[in-house]
């Protein structure tokens, strides 16, 4: 059995700098991290900030959604980091790209791209044009299956991977209302709009094999499919181990976010790797190795 692999989530090891920023990702190259993730949206001239979005309230001093704004504007911003502006300015997808074209270790930056404007044309053909000189140390992530079949039909190459949270997830310990899908809380009690989730027809197991059934479909061969730890957890414990079930279609699964600050992440972390998962996605590797243990590479 490999090692599991962690996951520097959002270049955001040790939390010392503001997430997906370039002095975080270089922060996690000058340590020798194995796999790095950021965030990536489009701008409105085609190119991709480092930022999650949508809104540029959310991590940086400017304003309104960050599709709207064209690379120039976005230079003059920066991040916003632990409640306070920073002297770090907004990056860019080619900025990153030059930091791990001459990186001399084995590494993979996983680009996690959000579904916040149309991938396709000109923007599509700019995008994989600029990964081409780097696309041994690359993957391309995203929740929207739209995209990545996208993705995949113009680079069968091009590493990529698929996170269904967009079709099943769980409903927020805070209860806030949500701004994107699934919207409906199913008959399961999982957040679902499948109309397999509409009425109680089986046993949860039964309705869990059934939406991993139908969501296989929806993405080509060959992703890496990145799953909430607590999703995969929960389907554990009602009879179905999503784990082994993409396991058995050839599929290698991460489990996101976990980190070492509190005892049930860690214990959750643990029966992850129990359960056999290939990645865990933490903003804090070195401390979750250590409290885990093991055959764990980060």
């Amino acid at each position: 059995m490999k090692p599991t692999l962690l996951i520097h989530h959002s270049a955001n090891r040790g939390r010392l700098h503001p997430p997906t920023s370039l002095p975080g990702l270089v922060h996690c190259l000058e340590h020798g991290a194995r796999v790095v993730e950021v965030d990536i949206s489009p701008t409105a001239d085609g190119d991709f900030a480092l930022l999650h979005g949508p809104m540029l309230e959310r991590e940086t001093n400017g304003a309104g959604p960050i599709l709207e704004k064209t690379t120039a504007q976005l230079s003059d911003l920066r991040y916003v980091w632990q409640g306070a502006v920073t002297d770090v300015p907004i990056g860019f997808l080619d900025q990153a790209l030059d930091l791990i074209r001459d990186h001399p270790q084995p590494f993979e930056l996983q680009l996690d791209l959000k579904p916040y404007g149309p991938l396709m044309g000109r923007t599509l053909d700019r995008f994989l044009d600029r990964l081409q000189p780097v696309k041994d140390k690359v993957r391309v992530t995203c929740p929207a299956d739209w995209m990545v079949r996208a993705l995949h039909a113009a680079d069968p190459d091009l590493p990529f991977g698929f996170d269904p949270l967009l079709y099943l997830s769980l409903q927020s310990p805070h209860g806030n209302e949500r701004d994107e899908p699934p919207f409906r809380m199913g008959a399961y009690g999982y957040l679902d709009d499948h109309p397999l989730g509409t009425y109680r027809w089986g046993s949860p197991a039964d309705y869990l094999a059934a939406r991993a059934e139908a969501l296989w479909v929806q993405c080509p061969p060959g992703a890496i499919w990145y799953i909430n730890a607590w999703l995969l957890a929960r389907a554990l414990d009602e009879g179905f181990d999503w784990i082994a079930d993409l396991h058995s279609r050839g599929a290698e699964v991460d489990a996101w976010t976990l980190d070492p600050d509190r005892p049930d992440k860690i214990a959750l972390a643990q029966r992850m790797i129990e359960h056999r998962i290939d990645r865990i996605t933490t903003n804090d590797a070195p401390t979750l190795a250590q409290a885990l243990g093991g055959e764990i590479v980060y």
